[in-house]
């Protein structure tokens, strides 16, 4: 729980309104966020501490308690210094708490919702249950009992996640009392990440006594891939070589995301050397510019060689006094047995 004043944390007055106070919040909270901020452990709980701040002061009888007892109030109105948004950050997949029959269990669906409905449109969003203005359940609490919304695995490869793609689904639901069978078209956003969902408004099961329709979450699954793995926005790739075409250098063509490129390998080549083409990774989600594909060099050593093999390997013994991390090595090694002496 953050030790300093809420107020000061989101830089507002302690007159401020509930409009100045999600101003306040939805720009600190994109300024700090930490899919803008990879790896920042002091963004990371800047956020935290912002989300913890407007959690108590968005709610007027938190703010209340808060206004006249503190943090100590803050926690008997109901909150107990959590982060709203989960506990992980990974492409927004923790947004939102669970989901399924039961809805939502997320702290504050609805700062998520506030803030990045618009960012990103109607896809990665929370549920917005029965909220006021203030983002607090109406007057009289809920009249109708909401329809359940339901989750729909979806499997694509990486090449459709990165340029995006459409997708029909089937799957069934309840409507008017009976299953449902149904089918969609849906548009897959170009650079979305495994585990993200994307949000169908309505298209969940339909609730009795006139209350409002459930939604559906489509969850993006990325299938594995034979050569490639994805880490954040990179591409990542072993190329494996021959220890001669290390020596001498080669120049092959190799297959991208979305296309093929041709890499030169120069003469002394190291295993584990590691080759980066830019701008040949994942577009980002948010707009924020594309990964690169960076090409790890794999020096494959030959097996079951015969003898004349060996003898025509043997000749070339000789270099090894040419390998500079050999050389040094050995060098070193000297020093320290001489040290010992």
């Amino acid at each position: 729980m953050s030790k300093r004043d809420y107020y000061s944390v989101l830089e507002v007055s302690r007159t401020a309104s509930l409009e100045d106070i999600k101003k306040a919040y939805r720009k600190l909270a994109l300024k700090y966020h930490p899919d803008k901020n990879p790896g920042n452990k002091q963004a990371e709980d800047r956020f935290k501490e912002v989300s913890e701040a407007y959690e108590v002061l968005r709610d007027p009888k938190k703010r209340q308690m808060y206004d006249q007892f503190g943090q100590v109030g803050a926690q008997a109105g109901g909150f107990h210094g959590q982060n709203p948004f989960g506990k992980g950050f990974g492409g927004f997949r923790d947004f939102g708490g669970n989901y399924g029959g039961e809805g939502f269990n997320s702290q504050d669906p609805d700062s998520f919702h506030d803030i990045f409905n618009d960012f990103f449109g109607d896809i990665f969003s929370g549920r917005k249950k029965g909220a006021g203005p203030g983002g607090g359940p109406t007057p009289g609490g809920f009249d109708r009992q909401r329809g359940a919304d339901l989750r729909y695995t979806l499997s694509i490869t990486l090449e459709e996640a990165a340029k995006g793609c459409e997708k029909t689904i089937s799957f069934v639901r309840r409507r008017g009392g009976k299953e449902d069978s149904a089918k969609l078209s849906i548009t897959v956003p170009s650079g979305v990440k495994n585990g993200q969902r994307l949000k169908l408004r309505g298209e969940g099961d339909g609730a009795p006594k006139g209350g409002s329709v459930g939604d559906l979450y489509v969850i993006v699954n990325l299938q594995d891939h034979p050569l490639f793995r994805r880490e954040e926005n990179n591409i990542l790739m072993d190329l494996p070589i021959s220890f001669v075409d290390a020596i001498l250098g080669t120049q092959i063509e190799i297959p991208t995301l979305l296309g093929k490129a041709s890499l030169r390998v120069p003469p002394g080549t190291h295993p584990g050397q590691i080759f980066r083409l830019k701008n040949k990774g994942f577009p980002d989600i948010g707009g924020y510019g594309q990964g690169d594909m960076l090409i790890k060099v794999i020096v494959d050593i030959p097996k079951d060689l015969s003898e004349e093999d060996r003898k025509v390997i043997g000749q070339m013994k000789h270099l090894t006094q040419k390998s500079p991390l050999v050389a040094e090595f050995m060098t070193n090694i000297s020093k320290v047995l001489k040290s010992r002496q």
